[in-house]
């Protein structure tokens, strides 16, 4: 699937039907995306209403986990449609 131009070979990028597996992916992402944004929202506001009762600050540890969870889902995205 190459096809040439002024003695230059480019290959030809097919269009990609989108389907209802990276529809499914997108939004679990994006869903994640705004609970790690609440998560942190939500501790940075308690830190500072009261930061002498706080949790040890367990919302941002426990952020953790989530923005590496949104992050790897569109990495993967990325690459499994990439590749496919």
């Amino acid at each position: 699937m190459f096809r040439q131009q002024q003695g230059v070979v480019m290959p030809t990028i097919k269009a990609q039907n989108q389907t209802i597996n990276d529809v499914i992916i997108g939004l679990l992402a994006a869903i994640q995306m705004i609970l790690w944004l609440a998560i942190v929202g939500l501790e940075s506001a308690s830190v500072y209403y009261d930061a002498g009762r706080g949790t040890i600050y367990a919302g941002f540890w426990c952020s953790i986990v989530f923005f590496v969870t949104w992050v790897s889902i569109f990495c993967y995205r990325k690459f499994y449609f990439m590749n496919t």
